[in-house]
């Protein structure tokens, strides 16, 4: 059954325009606090949602990456931007499909403005609005442009104020500090004194007027083009457009760092948060799945099978990022299985069935089609995997190689089925505790790590190899890192495979 939601818009506002502001104008919004690093993939928009980025931090924390955007656009996420943060980055991504509203956005875009510092200003928390508490240089620009035009103040004296506030850092625009300057420059005081009533009087801010444009064309979007419903939640891809023309987004390491993946939907079709657990809180799809391969003992056989189906897409032509349907229907000849018995909704699929389509493909794969002929490669395989006949033993080892080629992005499809499994729910309920936790002392951490290689078999250093890589780690440093990161998944160690 496919669940439906009505797709969702996403406004980030402070100190431009606040929240109250926002959702006057557009009630159902989700306003959030201005945009940072590590968020928007949290936030589990998919298809057909709208995120409107006008305000954004960079200064108490990182700026949203590009990469984060790009993604939410190869996910058919709407994204639009404006006035501050916004404008910036829509200039900066708009050939990739981002939409940029109002005077700044194409002051950044025509190269009128080039630096980051003409939308930076120092504001108040979030208990006061996010209310600003220094100048924009693009807002001062407008408001020596209007106090001009109404002959509040001379052109010399509109062009002393701007130079002076270019001169401070964007920390120190103030009005107090900027008229004090222009003072000191020699501007006349009665002039200043107008000017900065006229400010008071009028507040001008081409920021606010380009955020408001901004408010109302994204409410013509959502009924003019965005779609009312859409699948949730939705892990397909392939969207991104450069200059219109289809284009292929890199799904690095960095990009799966950053991405959070969420359980299965509630049977309502809703987008409750998980565990009741703010959206920002989630974490990416990194630390569950490190959290899964330390505590989950179902993890190794999933990780197993999906190794072998994306091996078998593989042969197919494929790709194994491709919609998880898509996937298994490409499959149902190859393992000569009805589409009904091995849909979306398995996880996995029996293992003996994949080994025995792997095994007439290895030479395709590249893996060596004798045990004598694959040399060291079979350190990744236990003793007694080894004695096992070839046609058992390649398709394990064909397994054990596949996410070792950096070309592979193997988190996307091992998360596709993890989110129809309710330890995913269990692993960020983990992995929020290992966030919080102190870290622990490197003693601490040898002793876990020895004592979770004992419980994998793990009897000599010969061993060590196999364990590591039936896990999902490709290297002792990884795995090391892992437990000093995650020890709080090592008490799942009795979860039972779902």
């Amino acid at each position: 059954m496919v669940m439906m939601s009505t797709s969702r818009l996403i406004v980030t506002a402070g100190p431009t325009l606040c929240a109250a502001e926002v959702r006057e104008r557009l009630p159902e919004a989700e306003v959030h606090d201005p945009v940072a690093a590590d968020q928007v993939l949290r936030w589990g928009m998919t298809a057909g949602d709208r995120l409107l980025i006008i305000d954004g931090l960079f200064l108490q924390a990182r700026a949203v990456r590009h990469k984060e955007l790009l993604s939410l656009l190869d996910q058919g996420v709407h994204v639009f931007g404006a006035s501050s943060m916004g404008a910036l980055r829509a200039a900066e991504l708009e050939a990739f499909g981002m939409r940029g509203v109002g005077a700044v956005f194409r002051d950044y875009r025509d190269g009128v403005l080039v630096g980051d510092d003409e939308v930076a200003l120092t504001h108040a928390d979030a208990d006061a609005d996010h209310r600003a508490l220094s100048w924009a240089l693009v807002d001062l620009r407008y408001a020596v442009r209007l106090a001009v035009e109404e002959r509040v103040i001379d052109a010399a004296t509109a062009a002393a104020l701007v130079n002076c506030a270019k001169t401070l850092p964007f920390t120190r625009r103030d009005s107090p500090t900027v008229i004090g300057a222009a003072r000191a420059q020699g501007c006349d005081q009665a002039t200043l004194a107008a000017f900065r009533s006229f400010c008071a009087r009028r507040r001008p801010s081409i920021k606010r007027l380009d955020a408001l444009a901004a408010l109302r064309q994204v409410a013509e979007a959502g009924c003019a083009g965005a779609p009312d419903t859409h699948t949730v939640p939705s892990a397909t891809r392939g969207r991104l457009r450069y200059r219109g023309q289809p284009t292929a987004l890199a799904v690095t390491t960095y990009l799966r760092r950053w991405t959070v993946s969420l359980p299965a939907a509630p049977a309502d079709g809703s987008l409750a948060p998980v565990c009741g657990q703010n959206p920002d809180r989630l974490l990416p799809d990194d630390h569950l799945l490190a959290t899964l391969s330390l505590g989950w003992r179902g993890f190794p056989a999933l990780l197993r099978k999906v190794a072998a189906e994306c091996l078998l897409l593989d042969t197919l032509g494929v790709p194994a990022t491709a919609e998880f349907a898509e996937q298994r229907r490409a499959l149902s000849p190859l393992l000569r299985m009805p589409e009904a018995e091995i849909g979306p909704d398995r996880a996995s699929l029996p293992w003996g069935v994949l080994r025995r389509a792997l095994w007439p493909r290895l030479d395709i794969l590249d893996v060596s089609p004798t045990a004598a002929l694959s040399g060291t490669a079979q350190s990744l395989l236990t003793p007694e995997e080894q004695a096992l006949p070839w046609c058992h033993s390649g398709p394990l080892l064909a397994t054990r190689t596949w996410h070792a080629d950096p070309r592979v992005d193997w988190a996307t499809p091992v998360m596709q089925r993890l989110r129809i499994l309710p330890v995913l729910e269990w692993a960020q309920e983990v992995a929020s505790q290992d966030a919080r936790s102190r870290p622990l002392d490197e003693d601490a951490v040898r002793g876990m790590c020895r004592s979770l290689l004992h419980r994998w078999g793990v009897r000599r250093a010969a061993d060590a190899p196999a364990a590591l890589r039936i896990h999902g780690f490709l290297s002792s440093i990884d795995f090391v890192r892992a437990v000093r990161t995650h020890p709080a998944a090592l008490s799942g160690l009795t979860r039972s495979v779902r």
